[in-house]
């Protein structure tokens, strides 16, 4: 390999994470098919790449995510690099891409990853999820789009792998509360297969950190974090009819969203029906909620504690992280 290649061994031979690839893929350019034969793809595979994606950049991404399935080699980013030089791309690209990034946070990716896939049918075909997204949402690590879009799916085992590529995508901490939920709710032997040493290497923070990404306080707004840090208190302790009664009287929801709520088979499937619903409300609709409850002695509790409900800023970094 060149002498001129800056990115450091333990950097070489970690496996590429999404954000590597997605911040690769368009600087290769037109060098998309040059590259795709280096990393072994097949005259078949590139023929169907070129024929799907809609563009250079599409296509350099998909070159590197469909290399990066194959397992028989391990797929580093010294092969990457490699395969630059041969190209005679060069790796300067790949070196800014890699620039800020550690090599211990890479390993940790690695984990989490590969002890899914080790153990994806098992979770696929064996667990329920309805109180694991429960687990999750309280945590911040999903939001109510991410539990919708998994709950569109009519079947359990597509739902759980729409939830498994989330887990793989977001990692650390949506790695830990998954784990911490399968424990929680009965799976407790996939769940120590699952959590082997990540504890002590997995990254507590995203590879970019969210202040490069444009995050701010005003991304997130307070009232949404309280609301779902208490997602399990609420879908387990309130009756919801009379609350509703009020967010109708009040404009905030409908009578046809009345009516999907109730249609939750369930009690705590209607009061997530309700939250679902909350939290794509505004901060009067959250107010209103607030009152409703409060005007019941039973739950002015509730209220008060949803109300002084403390977020931190890791909080609003962690659920900001689902809404980009």
């Amino acid at each position: 390999m060149s002498d001129r290649v800056r990115i450091p061994d333990d950097i070489l031979d970690c496996i590429p994470t999404d954000e590597i690839l997605d911040k690769l893929a368009p600087q290769i350019g037109k060098m998309v098919f040059q590259l795709g034969t280096e990393l072994g793809l097949s005259i078949a595979d590139l023929e169907n790449i070129d024929k799907c994606s809609p563009n250079l950049t599409a296509q350099n991404k998909e070159v590197l995510f469909t290399w990066r399935k194959d397992r028989s080699v391990k797929p580093t980013i010294r092969v990457i690099t490699q395969a630059l030089v041969n190209i005679r791309k060069g790796v300067r690209c790949l070196e800014e891409v890699v620039k800020n990034i550690d090599a211990k946070t890479l390993r940790a990716v690695e984990i989490v990853t590969d002890k899914i896939r080790e153990n994806a049918d098992r979770i696929i075909q064996d667990i329920q999820i309805s109180q694991i997204l429960d687990h999750m949402m309280t945590h911040l690590v999903i939001s109510a789009d991410d539990r919708r879009r998994i709950e569109h799916y009519p079947r359990q085992d597509d739902q759980n792998k729409a939830l498994l590529d989330i887990v793989i995508k977001r990692r650390e901490p949506a790695y830990s509360v998954f784990v911490d939920g399968l424990l929680n709710y009965g799976y407790e032997d996939i769940a120590n297969d699952l959590k082997c040493d990540t504890q002590e290497t997995s990254p507590s923070t995203t590879l970019v950190s969210a202040e490069n990404e444009g995050f701010s306080v005003w991304n997130v707004p307070l009232y949404k974090v309280r609301l779902q840090k208490n997602y399990v208190k609420v879908i387990t302790d309130i009756q919801h009819e009379s609350i509703v009664d009020h967010l109708i009287s009040k404009e905030v929801i409908s009578v046809d969203d009345g009516e999907k709520i109730e249609s939750g088979k369930t009690p705590q499937e209607k009061n997530r029906n309700l939250m679902d619903m909350l939290l794509r409300k505004n901060e009067q609709g959250f107010n209103e909620f607030l009152k409703a409850l409060r005007k019941d002695s039973m739950y002015a509790h509730l209220a008060e504690q949803i109300e002084k409900t403390e977020v931190t800023s890791t909080d609003m970094a962690t659920l900001y992280k689902c809404l980009k």
